[in-house]
């Protein structure tokens, strides 16, 4: 078969229809999995009428021990203490750990606490670390002083504000065998300035792929685990000198062939206020973990991000060039046109699906329009944000959390460079 030269135009046509092509669908595969997570959240709530008796209590109640780790005093940590307090829960412990007693955290905790006489509580001090991450360390320290006739341990974190149902509903999967881990996620809210809506377009990406239990992960933030499964996948042990506790939970609960399952009554909102250089440091140290961790899954994302955003802006760029007269032709340009919109359209409706899941759950002031409205919006940027922080992720292992500074030299090696002046956010 003879070769046949194409035009420099016929090549232009070419790739934009190919990846035009392969963000059709991508799109379509994300549409399924958005209406996928409602549908989820639809059948799990209305069957959580099942897990309490006449009365309102749930039925399955093993003693738990919750591990809060702190750094500082996070601007809603008073909601967070408050709320654990108040768990519609019959036997539970809380056990706050952190780093020293000069943290500021440690005197309001106590001051917080002093009435309480129906919830066992306690305040564990860890010490600093140089082989992993404070919080890792902080939780083992935590963990080693849990009594002795506790059954599950239940970690969340300091920035989560909780409901009063949110224990049982999370430690309730894991009266299954199958269910190694139950985890629930962050919503972060959009209300609060620009960087608190971008931050919540970035997350959300997350949300819409986390009932899916071949690829959700252990959210540190809000995880429920059965102490003597936490003892025989050796969890402590992986926790060494990692930093990462979410990763090395899921590396654990994977390799013993057991379920992760995510609990829609546990996506807990986040108002905390932040900045865009906090919420650019935060994501940023995020996919600098992922890529570490869990080299796959980052590649895999980035794959997708670039494909979908080349996708629709090579088509919505052929299209403006038609238009201007500064390219091909105007049959050309109404061709890009149309698949720049069903990209668009595909977007829309993983998003619209996605704001009903949540809307499930939570309800205003956690989730309002400007939720909505930021989440629609990011049709047009969104793309090109994770693209940013995904090349601001590669080439380096160093980070600052909170107010220390690491490089992750491997899943289960770090290194503590330094400490800061001051707390940085989480």
């Amino acid at each position: 078969m003879p070769f046949v030269e194409l035009s420099a135009e016929t090549w232009v046509y070419f790739v934009v229809a190919v990846f035009t092509a392969l963000a059709y669908y991508e799109g379509f595969w994300l549409v399924r999995e958005s209406l996928g997570l409602y549908l989820y959240v639809r059948r799990t709530t209305a069957g959580a009428r099942k897990l309490k008796d006449a009365e309102g209590r749930f039925l399955y109640q093993p003693r738990v021990a919750v591990i809060l780790p702190c750094c500082g005093v996070d601007e809603r940590l008073h909601q967070t203490v408050g709320r654990l307090g108040c768990q519609n829960y019959a036997d539970y412990e809380i056990i706050f750990t952190l780093e020293s007693e000069e943290d500021p955290a440690y005197e309001a905790i106590g001051r917080w606490t002093a009435d309480w006489t129906l919830v066992r509580h306690r305040r564990v001090v860890a010490g600093l670390t140089q082989q992993r991450s404070q919080k890792i360390h902080n939780l083992l320290a935590a963990v080693e002083q849990v009594s002795p006739d506790r059954e599950v341990l239940v970690f969340l974190d300091s920035d989560a504000v909780p409901s009063a149902d949110w224990l049982g509903h999370l430690v309730a999967p894991l009266n299954d065998e199958a269910v190694g881990a139950a985890t629930g996620f962050r919503w972060y809210c959009a209300s609060g300035g620009i960087a608190n809506g971008l931050r919540s377009v970035w997350n959300a990406a997350s949300v819409t792929l986390i009932r899916d239990e071949q690829r959700n992960f252990c959210w540190g933030g809000a995880t429920a685990v059965r102490l003597d499964r936490f003892k025989s996948l050796d969890i402590a042990r992986r926790w060494s000198h990692a930093l990462s506790d979410d990763y090395q939970m899921t590396r654990a609960v994977r390799d013993a062939g057991l379920i992760i399952r995510f609990v829609p009554q546990a996506l807990i909102p986040s108002h905390d206020r932040t900045t865009l250089r906090g919420f650019f440091e935060f994501a940023r140290r995020q996919l600098i973990i992922t890529r570490v961790c869990a080299p796959d899954i980052w590649r895999t994302g980035l794959l997708l991000c670039t494909v979908f955003v080349f996708g629709g802006s090579a088509a919505a760029v052929l299209f403006f060039l038609c238009l201007l007269g500064w390219f091909g032709s105007m049959t050309a340009g109404w061709w890009a046109f149309a698949g720049w919109m069903v990209v668009m359209l595909l977007t829309l409706a993983l998003v619209t699906f996605r704001q009903l899941a949540v809307r499930q759950i939570l309800g205003p002031p956690d989730v309002t329009w400007k939720d909505a409205a930021w989440d629609i919006a990011g049709i047009f940027f969104a793309g090109m944000l994770h693209q940013s922080v995904f090349a601001s992720s590669i080439g380096t292992r160093r980070f600052a959390w909170r107010n220390t500074v690491y490089e992750m030299i491997s899943p289960d090696e770090t290194r503590v460079i330094g400490r800061l002046d001051k707390t940085n956010e989480q």
